[in-house]
């Protein structure tokens, strides 16, 4: 059955129709449909990340004999380290603006209500840790050439309050559209999971007793991890089985295509398919010729032949998307971004090869191998390559084999060479990475070649700002939606102020009008991560000293570009002794004015 039909069978607005059983099976099976669509044409490229998995974490030799030296030498891994460490080297700053109409009288309100959001926007980030969600979405990007990150309202958070937060997504449980060359373009997103039962129940209260005990486990895409058994490939996971005959209560599982020795007491795990699906609605406007059209976004949670929830976006959430936000390294127009490591891991692997070959010729020299006639007198004896050792033989019958002799300089040449396109691959060479050069530059020369290096580094945290915005538009209408209980919050803001701020009853709404009606605000978002900043630390500084020298910024944002222990209270002292003594806070030191007027 096609999208088109099973929306049709859904009726108007997505709503279920009379027949129920109808209206479930053909939801499943829309879903599954549109699941292993998703999954058969992703198929090829995950064979390829896991590939680059095992490359970036050393994982590319195949077991062989003890003695051969499989030498593996992370070259790529502190390239990629270095980049994530630099774009979150710098705290992302994201600001929000409440709408409202010019000249309005409550225009101060709006203006105080988007100060709130800030704050409590940034009491959830230091809170729930959401800067540790970036950089595993970074190493998703470099790794996989892709990143998603789910907005999602817990309401386990805030003391049972609930509260709003983004986390990171697996790259191998997201299966967007196929033909979707930008999320823009998605006309369905699944996310593909491994629940236990207890978390299926703890999500979807009474699923557990709607799916009883079956086998729920879809093929899905997993992802290496470096306890796998395997180095080729992901260990099975365990297939539920039917419980014991005679009233067992403990489950038992197999692997695909083999047995365990004895039952494991694990919960049973179900594979859920949480699907979001988009269509359209047309609205009637006072124009009998003009209808209003807007997409609406359906989410279905299928988990095997049951229709465990199924929801508008905007009656879940308070924003009328989908929780998901894409990030990749460039946007080059397709859903799925260069990788790094697809990039790296052919030198990386060259590199690997040569280093082994050298080791392998050396052991060679020292220990190289003995041949003897059938008929020599040393038949039988025990024999070693060990300084002093005599043994008999009749001339010509016993002699070593001489290894091959290698050309050290090309080597070395050859090593050298494969590294530099590393560098130029990332374009973070060893001056970048923090190695000191041959030669005497002056520290200007090093900041400007740090700061032509960190381009492609401010290009990424461009794509990172675009997800931000995205990530944060939804939490501001979350938050704006569902925050309906008075709630107090202590908030240490980005400048180490100590704030406490109370929340009354549906704080984010607008105010009372005539028609008596108080619905949620919109907010305009703005997500700053530092792109257009210099990247380097050292250039930061540098600029902050001359900006202070020009009397363009206090001693505060001084402090804070320096990132001096404390530098709030430091810089609330400073600035107080200076009221004291009548000096502005942005005004040269003495010695630079001495040396100016010199």
């Amino acid at each position: 059955m096609s999208l088109d039909e099973t929306i049709e069978v859904l009726g108007p607005d997505n709503k279920p129709s009379s027949h129920s059983s109808e209206h479930e099976t053909a939801v499943v099976q829309m879903v599954r449909d549109l699941f292993y669509r998703a999954r058969d044409s992703r198929r090829p490229l995950v064979r390829q990340w896991k590939k680059w998995y095992r490359t970036l974490n050393n994982r590319t030799w195949a077991p062989g004999a003890s003695w051969e030296p499989n030498v593996e030498i992370p070259q790529m891994w502190p390239i990629i380290a270095s980049m994530v460490a630099w774009m979150t080297d710098q705290r992302p700053i994201l600001s929000t603006l409440a709408g409202g109409t010019a000249f309005s009288p409550h225009n101060d309100f709006y203006d105080t209500l988007s100060k709130d959001m800030n704050a409590v926007l940034e009491a959830a980030f230091v809170e729930y840790q959401e800067d540790a969600e970036i950089t595993r979405g970074l190493w998703d990007v470099a790794t996989y050439g892709i990143g998603w990150q789910k907005t999602v309202w817990d309401a386990t958070l805030a003391d049972g309050l609930g509260d709003t937060t983004f986390r990171r997504v697996d790259p191998f449980t997201m299966y967007p559209d196929p033909f979707a060359r930008s999320p823009k373009d998605m006309n369905h997103v699944i996310e593909a999971k491994i629940m236990t039962l207890s978390d299926v129940d703890r999500a979807w209260p009474g699923a557990a007793k709607r799916l009883g005990f079956a086998n729920f486990l879809e093929d899905i895409d997993e992802s290496p991890h470096l306890l796998d058994q395997s180095i080729t490939q992901t260990a099975p996971r365990a297939v539920m089985s039917p419980p014991a005959a005679g009233g067992s209560t403990s489950y038992q599982f197999t692997r695909r295509g083999g047995s365990f020795e004895q039952n494991s007491r694990e919960e049973p795990v179900v594979s859920v398919l949480e699907c979001w699906v988009k269509s359209h609605s047309a609205t009637p406007t006072d124009d009998p010729q003009v209808m209003q059209v807007s997409d609406v976004w359906t989410c279905y949670v299928v988990c095997g032949n049951v229709l465990l929830f199924e929801g508008v976006a905007q009656d879940v959430s308070g924003h009328r998307l989908h929780p998901y936000d894409r990030m990749v390294l460039f946007d080059t127009g397709e859903m799925y971004g260069p990788s790094l490591v697809d990039f790296m891991s052919s030198p990386q692997e060259s590199i690997n090869r040569i280093v082994s070959m050298i080791e392998r010729n050396a052991m060679l020299h020292g220990n190289p191998i003995m041949a003897e006639s059938p008929r020599s007198m040393s038949r039988g004896q025990r024999k070693s390559n060990r300084p002093g050792t005599i043994i008999k033989a009749n001339p010509g019958e016993v002699g070593w084999i001489q290894p091959p002799q290698m050309h050290p300089q090309m080597s070395v040449s050859l090593l050298g060479y494969f590294e530099s396109k590393l560098e130029s691959i990332s374009g973070m060479s060893a001056i970048v990475r923090g190695f000191t050069s041959s030669g005497r530059n002056s520290q200007g020369v090093m900041d400007s070649v740090q700061d032509a290096a960190f381009v492609r580094i401010r290009a990424t945290l461009r794509e990172l700002e675009r997800t931000l915005r995205g990530i944060t538009m939804k939490k501001a209408a979350n938050i704006a939606e569902f925050y309906t209980e008075p709630r107090f919050m202590a908030i240490i803001g980005p400048d180490g102020q100590q704030t406490r701020r109370a929340l009354k009853s549906r704080h984010f709404y607008t105010p009372q009008g005539q028609d008596g009606q108080r619905v949620p605000l919109r907010f305009t978002v703005l997500a700053d991560a530092g792109s257009q900043l210099p990247t380097s630390k050292q250039a930061r500084s540098a600029e902050a000293d001359t900006l202070y020298a020009l009397g363009a910024i206090d001693v505060l944002e001084l402090l804070k570009a320096k990132q001096w222990p404390n530098y709030a209270i430091v810089a609330k002292r400073v600035m107080e002794a200076q009221a004291a003594n009548g000096q502005s806070g942005g005004v040269a030191a003495p010695g630079k004015r001495e040396r100016a007027r010199a």
